[in-house]
C-alpha cells in the first residue's frame, strides 16, 4: 500500500511539474510581446493617417434627454451624449432643451432643426421621421 500511495503521489505530481514551466513566465514570452508591440505601432501608424475631415452623419437620431435641475441637461444623439461638450457629433450641435419637449439642434449644412426624443432625421431625404416608422 506504500508504494502504491508513492506511485499515486507521483502520477499526481507528474503535470504540475510540466506546468512549473510556464509559471516562471509572468505574462508574455519575448516573441509574444514583440508581436503585441508591433500590432501596436501599426495602429498608431493608422490612426494617424485617417483623414482629420468626417464624414457627414447620414441620420441623426435624438435617442433622448434628461433635464436636470442645477446642472447642465444632457442630450443623446447616435447613442452619444453631451455629459463633456453640447456637439455629441461632429456636424451636430446642441443648443437647447425647450419646455415643450423638443430639443434645438444645429446641424452643419442643414441649419436649425427641433426634434423630439425618438424622430430620425433623414439628411439625404431632408425629411424628419419617428423612430417607429424605421423600416
Amino acid at each position: 500500500m506504500k508504494y502504491f500511495s508513492l506511485l499515486v503521489l507521483m502520477f499526481w505530481l507528474s503535470p504540475l511539474q510540466a506546468a512549473e514551466q510556464s509559471m516562471l513566465r509572468l505574462f508574455f514570452t519575448p516573441a509574444e510581446r514583440a508581436q503585441i508591440d508591433a500590432n501596436r505601432a501599426l495602429a498608431n501608424e493608422t490612426a494617424k493617417q485617417t483623414p482629420s475631415v468626417l464624414p457627414k452623419t447620414a441620420n441623426i437620431e435624438l435617442k433622448g434627454y434628461v433635464k436636470r435641475r442645477g446642472q447642465p441637461d444632457v442630450v443623446w444623439v447616435n447613442d452619444k451624449n453631451t455629459l463633456k461638450s453640447n456637439k455629441p457629433l461632429s456636424d451636430v450641435k446642441v443648443i437647447k432643451v425647450q419646455k415643450h419637449g423638443k430639443v434645438k439642434l444645429r446641424v452643419t449644412g442643414e441649419g436649425t432643426v427641433r426634434l423630439k426624443p425618438g424622430e430620425i432625421l433623414s439628411r439625404s431625404q431632408n425629411q424628419t421621421t419617428e423612430v417607429y416608422e424605421k423600416k
